[in-house]
């Protein structure tokens, strides 16, 4: 896919100032990132809507490293078991069996 942007005003004076820079793998990678964010919000919200999600969903979250619940924040009874067990002197945990007791 080919894709023509225009930049105007003192963006295109420091694009034209700045001809070593590879603007279009600037770009590139923007729409990327931004491709990949679009993805990763599709997915969690299928998984919120407890939609099942597909085998190249499950076979794109394990080459990204990524899964919904990465995104999702520790319930607030958690964090506070958490801080207590820190602020427990000489306690130490060896396994998160330990911490959720």
């Amino acid at each position: 896919m080919n894709i023509t942007l225009s930049v105007s005003g003192e963006t295109e004076q420091i694009v034209k100032k700045n001809k070593h820079v590879k603007w279009t793998e600037i770009a590139r990678c923007a729409i990327k990132e931004e491709a990949e964010k679009q993805k990763k919000l599709q997915i969690l919200g299928e998984y919120l809507d407890k939609k099942p999600i597909s085998k190249d969903k499950w076979a794109w979250m394990e080459k990204n490293d990524w899964h919904p619940v990465d995104e999702m924040e520790f319930k607030p009874e958690f964090v506070e078991r958490i801080i207590k067990t820190k602020n427990q002197k000489g306690k130490k945990i060896n396994s998160l069996d330990e911490l959720l007791k």
